[in-house]
C-alpha cells in the first residue's frame, strides 16, 4: 500500500471522528483501516479478502461516509451548511470508486475544519 492511500485514509478517519465527536475505532467505521482496505482491493490487491468482497467494502465504506454527512447536517456549529452537506450526500449515491469517495470526504473535511470553532 502507498503513502498516498494511508494518508487519504487517514483523511476519511478525521471526517468520522470529526462528525461523530468519537476517538478512532470501529464504532462508526472511525478508522483508517476500512477506506484502505477498500482502497488496496480497488488497485487488485488481496489485502483483506477475510472482510468480504470490495463491493461489500465500497458499500460499508460508502454508508459510514453518509451517515458522517447526515450527522454534519444535525450538529449545531455545521447545521447551517445543511444545503452543502447534502449536496455531497447526493454525489455520494453516484459514487462508484474511492476516489471519488475521497474527493467527498476531502471537500466534506475541509469544511469541517472551516466551520470547527477555533
Amino acid at each position: 500500500m502507498s503513502v498516498n492511500n494511508y494518508t487519504e485514509a487517514m483523511n476519511y478517519e478525521m471526517l468520522i471522528r470529526n462528525a461523530f465527536n468519537c476517538q478512532r475505532g470501529t464504532r462508526n467505521g472511525a478508522d483508517l483501516c476500512y477506506m484502505k482496505n477498500v482502497m488496496t482491493m480497488e488497485n487488485g490487491e488481496t489485502f483483506a479478502k477475510n472482510l468480504g468482497s470490495y463491493e461489500k467494502q465500497f458499500e460499508k465504506v460508502k454508508i459510514y461516509i453518509s451517515k458522517a454527512l447526515l450527522k454534519l447536517t444535525k450538529t449545531k456549529q455545521y447545521s447551517k451548511e445543511v444545503v452543502f452537506f447534502n449536496n455531497l450526500i447526493e454525489k455520494l449515491d453516484y459514487s462508484s470508486s474511492t476516489n471519488s469517495l475521497m474527493e467527498i470526504v476531502n471537500i466534506a473535511l475541509e469544511k469541517v475544519i472551516e466551520l470547527k470553532p477555533k
